[in-house]
């Protein structure tokens, strides 16, 4: 009997022992998605042009893809794919788990790990996302995407492609073609991130997953805030210049809360609020509700900067605000259209 015992409790740590760990490798893996991100952002004249990120109803990060070839080549990655929401038009939703594979021939000889960004252009890419698997270059259309500050020398070819591929090398194989490559959702990886049974397609299309929390600094980058470092913010003044609430006697949390609209006073769900403390750093963001109101609420007492973007919004960001224990402060905005 205590042999019994003994066993059922060695299988219970191992499989405990298993669960960490693929938390543990969802983490990394979506850590190195933000650094892979962060590093073609952070190099403009050779990254990709913030047009196409702005056009994009997907964008999928698959980090560190091997390919090895001893005269037969193989090709194997996993990452995550993002989208907006609302039809590829609102604010970016949650992270679903794909990996990336495929088959190469040839005389090849050696090992190499590059990241590949993948742009989903249209909701027709975006569907794809739905099938059990689908081929690039065959149940979609690719292209090697332009590079540069601006996408104006983009060729028609580009133009048209369904999906748009970005790579980064860091081995020994320079310019490989996506053609072939096979990408599927990973189920399994998805239950592992999310702690339960979910749906790609409850993730990506219907946006009804929230967001785990070992994934918020990669949709902060998604959502426009820049470094996976925080940074101060440059202080921008407001459409609609804040009015700051009086003060307070109250102890305990404080809370930021506002309308946000646009220039004929039409309410905008889905914009995105990004709180920062001006002393740490340390940043908090929330979208707006379906009538356009936010709420960032359980905020310390100190100095914040507050962003309001949405898509094809002109972002804007505060100066410095200042809150005091038990306060709240009423910010709305007025979001111009990219001109």
């Amino acid at each position: 009997m205590h042999s019994i015992r003994r066993v059922v409790l060695i299988l219970a740590l191992l499989g405990q022992s298993a669960t960490v760990w693929a938390a543990s490798e969802q983490e990394e893996r979506l850590e190195a998605s933000t650094e892979v991100l962060q590093a073609i952002l952070d190099t403009p004249d050779n990254g990709i042009p913030k047009e196409l990120l702005d056009r994009s109803a997907c964008i999928g990060i698959i980090p560190s893809v091997k390919k090895f070839a001893f005269g037969f080549g193989g090709r194997y990655g996993a990452g995550y794919v993002l989208c907006r929401k609302n039809a590829g038009k609102g604010a970016w939703g949650a992270p679903s788990a794909f990996t990336l594979g495929g088959g190469s021939f040839g005389l090849q000889l050696g090992f190499s790990a590059t990241d590949f960004v993948l742009l989903f252009m249209n909701p027709g890419a975006m569907e794809k996302l739905l099938q059990d698997k689908f081929t690039l270059g065959a149940d979609v259309t690719v292209a090697a995407g332009p590079v540069g500050r601006s996408a104006s020398a983009a060729t028609d070819a580009q133009m048209i492609a369904q999906i748009l591929s970005y790579s980064r090398s860091k081995g020994l194989f320079a310019g490989l073609a996506l053609e072939g490559a096979v990408l599927r959702p990973s189920n399994d990886d998805n239950n592992a991130l999310y702690g339960r049974e979910v749906l790609a397609k409850d993730i990506l299309i219907a946006g009804t997953v929230a967001t785990p929390q070992s994934a918020e600094p990669l949709l902060r980058l998604f959502s426009g805030q820049g470094s996976v470092q925080a940074k101060s913010p440059q202080a921008a003044a407001p459409a609609s210049a804040p009015s700051p609430s009086k003060p307070s006697a109250a102890t305990g949390p404080g809370s930021i809360s506002g309308l946000v609209h646009d220039a004929s006073g039409a309410v905008i769900p889905d914009a995105i609020i990004t709180v920062t403390n001006s002393a740490t750093g340390a940043s908090r963001w929330v979208t707006t509700s379906p009538e356009g109101h936010y709420t960032v609420a359980s905020l310390a007492a100190g100095s914040y900067v507050i962003k309001a973007q949405a898509t094809g919004m002109a972002p804007i960001t505060t100066p410095p605000i200042a809150l005091e224990s038990g306060g709240e402060q009423i910010i709305d905005f007025k979001l111009e259209s990219n001109p």
